[in-house]
């Protein structure tokens, strides 16, 4: 994503109906539907002016059952960027998302400077979600893409942005060289352009665990402090 000479491909993976068209079509249209319909592949072609510098852009909506694992992997040889898209209302499609990134490793020995974005789509289900945010986030950093997480909504146009100006932070500072693994990225604006960004430590993760815990009809023990401070459970 690097060469304004040629046109730069970013490749959408994920398993069949976990939203990939949708999440596009929001981006470079503003437009969503709810009626879905299989993707065989298709290729939307954009520009974009970003510090000086002209992209040509190649947007791949792969197919989420592809026939021939030959094709796949030609996709997975040819992209300059990957976005693996799975459904939080179903945990065999984040299942998928993480053989997606093995079988990116196994085919891309420069893996770890290629832009990936994980994305959770349809954080407007959360109250069907299967794929708790901290399981998701703990395998994400065992895999060094803990900066490089999001969930959204394609049909709210909740961080659709997010997801392309994740990519592009990547250009300017590749996940191999992020000093801190254990940092989440906090969402702060519907802008694409690159620029430095808010970052937390593992009291997320704690605040996570604790909405999981209250999700499966728990209620977390609050350990009793000097300071008296609790950690906020509303939903965000």
């Amino acid at each position: 994503m690097v060469d304004a000479e040629h046109r730069n491909r970013i490749v959408f993976l994920g398993a069949g109906g976990v939203g990939k068209t949708s999440i596009l079509k929001r981006f470079l249209n503003g437009e969503y539907s709810d009626t879905y319909e299989e993707t065989v592949e298709d290729l939307y072609p954009a520009e974009y002016d970003v510090r000086d510098t002209h992209l040509l852009v190649d947007f791949l909506d792969t197919a989420g059952n592809i026939a021939f694992p030959a094709m796949r992997r030609l996709s997975i040889a040819n992209a300059q960027a990957f976005v693996l898209v799975f459904s939080i209302t179903d945990i065999s499609t984040f299942e998928e998302v993480k053989q997606l990134w093995e079988q990116i490793k196994e085919v891309r020995t420069t893996y770890e400077t290629i832009p990936c974005v994980i994305v959770g789509n349809k954080l407007d289900l959360e109250n069907n979600r299967q794929v708790e945010k901290f399981d998701a986030l703990n395998w994400a950093y065992s895999d060094n893409l803990g900066s490089a997480f999001v969930e959204v909504s394609a049909k709210d146009d909740d961080s659709i942005k997010d997801i392309f100006k994740m990519l592009l932070d990547q250009l300017k500072t590749p996940r191999s060289k992020y000093p801190n693994k254990f940092m989440i990225r906090r969402s702060s604006t519907n802008s694409i352009e690159p620029g430095v960004h808010e970052e937390t430590e593992t009291d997320d993760l704690k605040m996570q665990r604790s909405r999981s815990l209250i999700r499966r009809g728990s209620k977390p023990k609050m350990k009793r402090s000097s300071r008296g401070n609790k950690n906020d459970c509303s939903a965000s």
